[in-house]
This record gives C-alpha cells, structure tokens and sequence, in this order.
C-alpha cells in the first residue's frame, strides 16, 4: 500500500486511516522512524508492557490489546525481576 501524504505545521505526520487500521495503530500506539537509504521507514513499536502487583496478583497494564507472547514475556519478565530482588537479599548478610 502507498499512500502520498504531506508534512504539517512543526513536521507532523498523520498516518492515513486506512494504514492505521491495516497496521492496528491505535491513538498512543508508538512508531519507530528510521532512514535508511534516503526514505524514512516508520515501524510500528511494540507497545510497553507493565505489570503491577495488586493483592498479590500480577496485573498486567498496556495501551493497546495484548497478543498471548506479550503477557508471557510480561509476566516472566516480572518474575525474573522478583526473583532477582529477592535473591540479592538473601545473600546480604
């Protein structure tokens, strides 16, 4: 898909809906821009993923809907983040 599209005032772009919804782009989704060779590639960002515990239950939070690899990252990553935690304060003595 190509779509021709013009700068606006202070350089902003806006994404045709269209590719926003081919994409799944939504209204906070994050963009990563490169150049390479000359053109500006725009790659959609994954979207940040935060876990809080909440009654001792890990809660997942993010922007825009999850896919199933996003929450078991999330929650391993947290895990791992515990764990690192609480080993480092059992080995102070």
């Amino acid at each position: 898909m190509s779509i021709t599209i013009k700068v606006g005032k202070s350089g902003r772009l806006v994404v045709p809906k269209a590719i926003r919804d081919r994409l799944g782009l939504q209204e906070g989704s994050l963009l990563s821009l490169e150049i390479q060779g000359g053109m500006l590639q725009a790659v959609p960002a994954p979207d940040p993923v935060e876990v809080d515990l909440k009654g001792g239950f890990p809660v997942i939070r993010s922007g825009a809907s999850l896919k199933r690899g996003d929450v078991v990252e999330a929650i391993k990553s947290e895990r791992d983040s515990r764990d690192a935690r609480v080993g480092s304060g059992s080995k102070s003595k």
